[in-house]
């Protein structure tokens, strides 16, 4: 087994910019590191084909959501389903941290991050937990994406909305998404997007697959591979198999404030049905869409009505 480690660094994500980068203390401390300062994201793909070349055992990744998705897409190979990841170490950087919280280190202090590697060399058993992600493909797209929750619709609008009027004051993690579902659940129609018109409205939806066909007006639809979302909520309950949960919430969702505190209190289930609300199991997918498609926080740059492609890639095995 290789000995060389990588360590993946945003100097930009909120964590980092605040206290500084733990890597990058840890690397300077662990022979046969190999660090990547992301100064540009398009310079990425080529620093990740380098460390590819030199086949480490691990990849230790500090930023946000939006970054871990940078590097699974990049990562030669493996969104096309012909490589294979090293083990990945997922350390909090970003605004909510998402992947971190299901996935990430459970001790994340520099301290621990060394005595994990010094494990890993020794041929020690580590905890791990395996997943898949989701794989986005288009012909507007130059290259699959790889990340782990897609929106669309009303719940994209707000995602960003989020990103741009919440977490811009300062504040950051679960703390934050629960103050803006409160504030949104209050009053969703008093909440405008930049072009003036309300976050909670429909657009057009299709998506359909072995298992299900959804067409007509939505208010949003939500799809992962993870086994639950930021605080603890599992807005899913799909009972076909697969490894892509999907939510589907057609327009207008009925009692919009009751459906919202269920989904809060995972109270979900198929009596959701009453609330204009779906939930499947599925391996893959077509949708289009013609509102805005957010994964991971970062907005889809593809036209209307662009149909994507969506499967899960093979197992990540993210080191605990």
């Amino acid at each position: 087994m290789s000995r060389k480690i990588g360590f993946i660094v945003n100097p930009l994500s909120h964590t980092v910019q605040r206290k500084g980068s733990t890597l990058e203390r840890v690397a300077a401390r662990v022979e046969d590191a190999v660090l990547i300062r992301i100064d540009d994201f398009a310079r990425l793909p080529d620093q990740l084909r380098q460390l590819a070349a030199e086949h480490p055992s691990a990849v230790f990744v500090e930023g946000g959501d939006g970054t871990l998705q940078a590097v699974l897409s990049g990562w030669p190979g493996f969104a096309e389903g012909s490589a294979q990841l090293p083990d990945m170490g997922i350390l909090p950087g970003g605004s909510t941290n998402l992947a971190f919280k299901v996935a990430g280190l459970r001790r994340s202090a520099g301290d621990d991050i060394e005595a994990l590697i010094r494990s890993g060399r020794a041929d020690s058993l580590s905890t791990r937990t395996s997943l898949p992600a989701l794989r986005i493909e288009s012909s507007n797209l130059p290259a699959p994406l790889v990340g782990m929750l897609l929106s669309t619709g009303s719940l994209a609008r707000a995602m960003l909305y989020t990103q741009k009027q919440i977490h811009g004051d300062g504040h950051r993690g679960s703390l934050a998404v629960a103050n803006a579902a409160a504030r949104f659940v209050v009053s969703p129609g008093s909440y405008l997007d930049t072009d003036g018109a309300p976050l909670l409205r429909p657009c057009d939806y299709k998506a359909e697959s072995a298992v299900f066909r959804l067409q007509g007006v939505h208010a949003l639809s939500l799809m992962t591979t993870l086994p639950y979302l930021s605080l603890g909520l599992k807005p899913f309950w799909g009972e076909e198999g697969g490894p892509i949960a999907l939510t589907y919430a057609q327009w207008p969702i009925s009692a919009f404030r009751a459906a919202f505190l269920k989904i809060l209190a995972n109270a979900t289930g198929p009596e959701m049905t009453r609330h204009g609300l779906t939930s499947y199991r599925t391996d893959r997918l077509t949708l289009n869409c013609s509102g805005p498609i957010v994964l991971d926080g970062e907005l889809l740059q593809i036209p209307a009505y662009d149909p994507i492609r969506i499967t899960s890639t093979r197992p990540i095995r993210f080191l605990r």
